[in-house]
């Protein structure tokens, strides 16, 4: 930086002696005005103090550079060393906690082998126990079924002794059994033919009831049907008088004559079987038809009677048994 200073400064002499030279030739020698120097000698001082600045500016920055180089390679230093301290120690701990687990390694291997043979020997005494547990409770077990067998014994001896009692009376009850079925057997056949005799009695008097039942139901269809042909009838015949009475009336009130016959006579309610109508009939007397009609009311009226008595309603024929 200081060779680049000198340079510079040996540059701004070479300028300012460049430009009085051309000045001066220019100017043709001594004739230049003064005026015109001192303007380029101003300006040569303007241009000499401004790089001055410049280079205690660039000498100050010189300077804090290299301060901090110092210090950074002062700082580089310290963390190599440091870093070699701590790679040192590290690599001390390194081993240390090596050895330290190797030694906790064959504890551990030294332990578990005790452990094993600890383990071990606690199985075979288990099973040394277990082993004399099984011999003495095999032992008490003998000594249970001679016992148990000695009770089973004379429980049997007794048992064979209430056995043959409980088989003789047994043998009696079986025979009381038997002789009680026999007789209840017997009592059964007489109620079973008892019983027949008086299903078919029964039977046989329902029968003829039902038939009884038929006849009456099929006389009282028959009264029935003969009393509404009465009941036709009689209507027949009041609609003939009625007709017959308003024809004597008009007939007395016209001429005092009674007519022979009409000519639009009312037939009788009887039908030929053919389907023919019979022929009108003279008109009787008005008497005569009074007579008459109160005759066939009459007579049914007590034929009606006497069938509501015997049965207020025919009930419906009941279907032939098969």
């Amino acid at each position: 930086s200081g060779a680049a200073v000198a340079g510079d400064g040996g540059g701004v002499a070479g300028i300012a002696g460049a430009a009085a030279s051309w000045v001066l030739g220019n100017m043709g020698g001594p004739s230049t005005s003064v005026e015109e120097t001192s303007t380029m000698l101003s300006v040569v001082t303007k241009d000499r103090e401004r790089l001055g600045q410049r280079l205690a500016a660039e000498t100050e920055a010189r300077k804090r550079l290299e301060a901090e180089k110092r210090e950074l390679e002062r700082k580089l230093n310290m963390g190599s060393a440091t870093s070699q301290v701590e790679t040192r120690s590290h690599r001390q701990i390194a081993e240390a906690l090596s050895r330290t687990k190797d030694e906790v390694g064959e504890k551990t291997r030294i332990m578990q082998h005790q452990t094993i043979e600890i383990a071990n020997l606690q199985n075979t005494k288990t099973a040394l126990e277990r082993r004399i547990l099984a011999l003495e409770k095999k032992i008490s077990q003998y000594d249970d079924s001679f016992y148990a067998l000695e009770a089973r014994n004379v429980r049997d001896k007794t048992r064979m002794e209430e056995m043959g009692k409980a088989k003789s009376r047994a043998e009696e009850e079986k025979n009381i059994c038997r002789l009680m079925l026999e007789q209840a057997h017997e009592r059964w056949l007489k109620e079973r033919s008892d019983l027949r005799k008086d299903a078919l009695q029964k039977i046989q008097t329902n029968a003829a009831r039902v038939r009884e039942q038929r006849m009456q139901i099929a006389e009282l269809q028959q009264a029935h049907r003969a009393q509404r042909q009465l009941a036709e009838e009689a209507k027949m015949y009041k609609e003939q008088c009625t007709v017959l009475m308003e024809k004597l009336s008009r007939a007395g009130v016209g001429g005092g004559t009674t007519p022979a016959a009409s000519p639009g006579g009312v037939p009788s309610p009887r039908a030929r079987p053919g389907g023919a109508v019979a022929a009108p009939l003279k008109a009787p007397s008005a008497a005569n038809l009074l007579e008459k009609m109160k005759s066939s009311v009459s007579s049914s009226g007590l034929l009606g009677r006497a069938t509501s008595k015997e049965s207020p309603r025919a009930p419906p024929p009941a279907p032939d048994a098969p």
